[in-house]
């Protein structure tokens, strides 16, 4: 008789009874599906089914029972389910029960055969049902397993890019970052080891070098500062002086009063210093400097300058100090008696009296001394447009172009004052002797000058005796003087002192007064100069017929034409001397002239077109009127003063080289 079938659950969440454990109570647990038996006992894999529900902890399933006759024992197989993380209960560690194996009476060869063959049929569905159990839990576990791994793998992707990244830019900036623990990522290729510098040649070389530059530029320093502690001061300024015009009006401009003095220019004077009494002012010049912008304007004032003096300290040249003595004051004396007795504090005085304008710095130049000063440098170097030909020192410098100049021919570049084309009022003068002091400064604190030790040694004490100052220092000094070195530069404008261009019964030179007051009104507000200060040419206005004192005479067959023609001129206010004969008849009518009447000789030739005008060098005061043949009865009256023009032959742009 066949041994009953095991009889399985037909719906989803069917139980099947199981016998009472030992602790006498009933474990329900879902039904493992299976799969019909088919013919000959062998069972289909079953099917794959929903994750099982959770079951209650601690109760056990029981197992299929197994009648034997022989064997106590029952062939069963348990199968304990694998750990599935996605379950919300784990059934890790629980047991099934097996039911005691009954003792059944034995009835029979055929039931024994049909129970035998029951029981292995069902140990093989047994079998073949956990094999399929186990089969689905690996499958399961292996899906769980690349699932998992797949996320893991996304975000272990993005980790290890970010990660890379972050690595990149530390390398880039000369960092490294320990790795990450863990992971398969690949690692990054590990940064170059760091260089340490080592000592090269060449660091050695810009090491030493920059030594070199830094020691050089602190004795260059230093030098130039022991240079410059040479320059005595002239204690020359007076801003609390009651001279000074509109004061709030002039607060933050600059006026630099330069005076340049030659002990040669006083016959039997010994050598002085800048601003000695043994020493004439040759050039009194102020610089102006707006607060607000504005061209540089150089005011030039005659030395010969008629003044009222005020009383003034006495000046010691040798210890470049003022005495306890007063020098009374004088009416009517020249500008250069103010330096010549009270030195740079009463030229300084006198220049405030005058002008209004308030001196905020004096620079002092012994011209004679810069001889001195270009032989420490070894000479100096100046560019002339056209010839330096004195009347009384004679070819100065005799071609144009630039030029080396030393000692005694470098003091007379600057002392020459009656040079051939010059304009009046000191214009080409100035410039020389700015030029000269320019390139003999900037020769001795240029380049590397500064570490001859054998010429600053040399040029200290020439520099000291050549330069006083009140207010400026060595720099200040060349700087000023490279500017007024070209005076129709851009950025300077030259002016003049009006005077009457003529000089009084002393010999002094007279003021315009209404003429000067305009044009000193205008530095001092910084406003436009008048037009006629702003020409150097018509600063003078040239002599009238009543400044000039001419000598008539006759060299021609004509008896009293000498007579004739003096009293023609007196009626037209000229002044005559001697009328008579010449020494020997000529066929020319001349006007011999000094240098010093040249202006007078340029009137008198408008008043007598017939003549022709011959320079008489190294004499002065000679101005004759030579009546010769050629005399064509013509005396006019002159339509205007005359100023000084130039008489020497025109210079050409090729001559020209001076930038």
């Amino acid at each position: 008789m066949p041994g009953p079938r095991p009889t399985g659950s037909t719906a989803a969440g069917s139980e099947r009874a199981t016998p009472r454990t030992r602790s006498g109570s009933l474990s329900r647990e879902p039904a493992a599906p299976e799969a019909p038996a088919r013919a000959g006992g062998r069972a289909t894999p079953p099917r794959r089914e929903p994750d099982p529900a959770p079951v209650t902890s601690g109760r056990r399933r029981a197992q299929p029972t197994t009648l034997t006759t022989d064997q106590p024992t029952t062939r069963s197989r348990s199968t304990t389910p694998r750990h599935d993380p996605d379950a919300a209960i784990s059934t890790s560690g629980r047991r099934r029960a097996q039911a005691p194996t009954p003792n059944v009476p034995i009835r029979g060869q055929a039931a024994v055969g049909n129970a035998e063959a029951t029981t292995r049929v069902r140990a093989a569905e047994t079998d073949s049902a956990a094999g399929s159990s186990r089969a689905l839990d690996r499958s399961e576990q292996a899906e769980r397993t690349r699932r998992t791994e797949r996320e893991s793998g996304t975000g272990n992707r993005a980790s290890h890019i970010d990660e890379t990244l972050t690595r990149l830019t530390a390398a880039h900036a000369g960092l490294t970052l320990p790795r990450r623990d863990g992971g398969d990522e690949p690692e990054l290729p590990p940064p170059a080891p760091e260089r340490r510098p080592r000592l090269t040649a060449a660091r050695l070389l810009a090491g030493a070098l920059a030594l070199l530059v830094f020691a050089t530029t602190t004795f260059g320093w230093g030098a130039e500062g022991w240079l410059e502690s040479s320059i005595r001061n002239a204690a020359a300024l007076d801003p609390e002086s009651g001279s000074i015009v509109d004061a709030d009006t002039q607060r933050g401009d600059e006026n630099v009063l330069i005076v340049a003095t030659d002990a040669g220019s006083n016959p039997g004077a010994g050598a002085g210093t800048a601003g000695g009494s043994d020493a004439g002012a040759d050039t009194v010049t102020v610089a102006h400097i707006p607060a607000g912008g504005g061209p540089l304007v150089v005011l030039s004032v005659p030395n010969g300058l008629e003044i009222n003096r005020p009383p003034c300290e006495r000046w010691d040249p040798a210890a470049a100090s003022y005495l306890d003595e007063t020098v009374p004051a004088e009416a009517r004396t020249q500008l250069r008696s103010a330096l010549d007795v009270g030195g740079p504090r009463c030229a300084t005085r006198v220049v405030q009296q005058l002008t209004g304008l308030a001196i905020t710095k004096y620079v002092g130049i012994d011209l004679d001394s810069l001889g001195a000063m270009a032989d420490a440098v070894g000479g100096a170097t100046v560019c002339v447009a056209k010839p330096v030909v004195d009347r009384a020192l004679g070819p100065v410098v005799p071609d144009p172009g630039p030029t080396t100049l030393e000692g005694v021919r470098a003091a007379d570049f600057a002392r020459a004052a009656d040079v051939q084309g010059d304009p009046p009022s000191d214009y080409g003068r100035i410039e020389r002797q700015q030029q000269l002091l320019a390139a003999v400064l900037n020769k001795a604190v240029s380049g590397t000058a500064l570490l001859d030790v054998a010429q600053l040694v040399a040029l200290r004490p020439a520099l000291g005796k050549a330069v006083v100052t009140d207010g400026a220092g060595l720099d200040e000094v060349l700087a000023m003087a490279t500017s007024l070195r070209k005076l129709d530069a851009d950025g300077v404008t030259f002016a003049a002192v009006p005077t009457t261009g003529d000089a009084n019964s002393p010999g002094h030179t007279v003021l315009r007064d209404a003429d000067a007051a305009q044009l000193f009104a205008a530095l001092r507000q910084d406003s436009a100069l008048p037009e006629q200060a702003r020409d150097p040419r018509a600063a003078d206005s040239g002599p009238v017929p009543a400044d000039v004192k001419v000598e008539v005479l006759n060299a021609s067959a004509r008896a009293g034409l000498a007579g004739q023609v003096g009293e023609t001129l007196s009626s037209l206010g000229f002044g005559v001397g001697q009328v008579g004969n010449a020494g020997q008849p000529t066929p020319q009518t001349v006007i011999r002239f000094s240098p010093d009447e040249a202006a007078a000789a340029a009137l008198l030739a408008t008043t007598v077109p017939s003549a022709t005008s011959v320079p008489d060098p190294g004499t002065t005061g000679v101005l004759q009127l030579v009546l010769g043949k050629s005399f064509d009865d013509v005396v006019r009256a002159p339509a205007q003063p005359i100023a000084l023009q130039a008489d020497a032959p025109s210079v050409t742009p090729a001559s020209a080289t001076c930038p």
